[in-house]
């Protein structure tokens, strides 16, 4: 866990690498650039890339049944942020 992030709406989630390594410091930076509003998103899922990060949001359905609301991949690295209880 590298902290918290908020989203547009004001939620907090749980930031943290899944898979490989990358600093904290950088988890929260990309996690926070995908939820600022002025970050522009396309499709169902909100798809945007963030300084070399792909980043994606779960549909709220997928996010209640896994609570992830979303990730960011970057190679074989993989960044999320998760719904906290």
């Amino acid at each position: 866990m590298c902290g918290e992030v908020k989203t547009a709406n004001g939620d907090l989630l749980a930031a943290a690498v899944e898979t490989g390594r990358t600093a904290c410091a950088t988890v929260l930076r990309v996690l926070r650039a995908y939820y600022r509003p002025s970050t522009p998103k396309q499709g169902s899922t909100g798809e945007a890339t963030v300084d070399g990060w792909k980043c994606a949001s779960n549909s709220s359905t997928e996010s209640a049944r896994t609570g992830r609301a979303a990730s960011c991949r970057n190679g074989s690295t993989t960044i999320v942020a998760d719904i906290i209880p």
